[in-house]
């Protein structure tokens, strides 16, 4: 199960109807599109709006992702949240849902010390039998897991970690402080394929997946081979796709660019509000012709 879980993972955004409610049937086709690109889904996560669901929608969009993919390609579920018998329900259900894995930050709000984030992923695999990513984002947890304590935490058997740290050198010391033997290393970010997948790295949790998942596998793929002559300038174009990305925020921009792709992405979760803004679109419309990728548009 472990050796099944790399590549390019798409953290698949939650397509929700005009009332807030997950539309199920725009969400069914978003899976269609990504699940025959790439290698998994990492679900509920930043993009999939995960920590602004309630537990119950939470546990409704797990089943439906499951229940869709139907086994093509492996799923992990964020758990994360503040309550650690949150955290424990929603494994527990990822885990009979059918889920390949789970993944949480810690837990937020407070400022835990190292040692109670070690107690917390502790409790949390002593409750589950699938594997558990630790998922490292200290932008939104506020939050940073050390190094000395993911070597404690790959003793208790940690599958590995997703790290959102947009950090190198973290990345850099986990290669030879912690390892990679029987510890799967994914990055936060399709900016660092190139330089942490030539390197070891098992894949990668890409936003920009959810909109082009061919060409962030391309570069995947390219980086996996240590083709370097097609890694460095795709991962340039890459790059450049990130800075449209961020002309709106993230997952704002995901639907936007989706819209250009001529998909259906529904409504983000509010209070977010996808505002009708035409120059914006066509900016970022021009920006993507300009980099070679009009191909994709719709």
């Amino acid at each position: 199960m472990r050796k099944n879980i790399s590549g390019v993972i798409a953290p698949i955004i939650t397509p929700f109807d005009n009332n807030g409610k997950v539309d199920e049937y725009t969400f069914k086709n978003l899976i269609d599109f990504l699940s025959n690109k790439v290698h998994g889904l990492f679900v509920c996560g930043t993009y999939g709006s995960g920590p602004a669901m309630s537990i119950n929608d939470r546990k409704k969009v797990t089943e439906l992702v499951v229940k869709h993919v139907n086994g093509r390609i492996p799923i992990i579920v964020h758990v994360g949240a503040s309550s650690l018998d949150d955290v424990i329900e929603l494994s527990l259900h990822a885990q009979d849902s059918g889920a390949q894995a789970v993944s949480s930050v810690p837990p937020f709000y407070y400022k835990y010390t190292q040692d109670e984030i070690i107690r917390f992923f502790e409790k949390l695999a002593s409750k589950i039998d699938i594997p558990v990513f630790i998922y490292n984002n200290p932008r939104t947890t506020g939050l940073s897991i050390e190094i000395e304590t993911l070597k404690i935490l790959k003793k208790m058997e940690m599958t590995g970690i997703k790290d959102s740290t947009y950090d190198l050198s973290y990345f850099y010391r986990i290669k030879t402080e912690v390892g990679f033997d029987d510890f799967i290393y994914i990055s936060g970010s399709e900016a660092f394929i190139l330089p942490t997948v030539s390197m070891g790295a098992s894949g990668v949790i890409s936003g920009l997946a959810n909109v082009f998942p061919e060409i962030v596998v391309e570069l995947y793929n390219y980086a996996k081979n240590n083709d370097f002559k097609k890694a460095i300038p795709l991962q340039e174009k890459v790059n450049a796709l990130r800075q449209v990305q961020h002309m709106a925020r993230s997952i704002l921009s995901i639907h936007i660019l989706l819209k250009l792709r001529g998909i259906s992405s529904g409504y983000p979760k509010y209070p977010l509000i996808l505002e009708d803004n035409k120059s914006l679109e066509e900016k970022m419309k021009n920006e993507i012709i300009r980099l070679g990728f009009g191909k994709f548009l719709l």
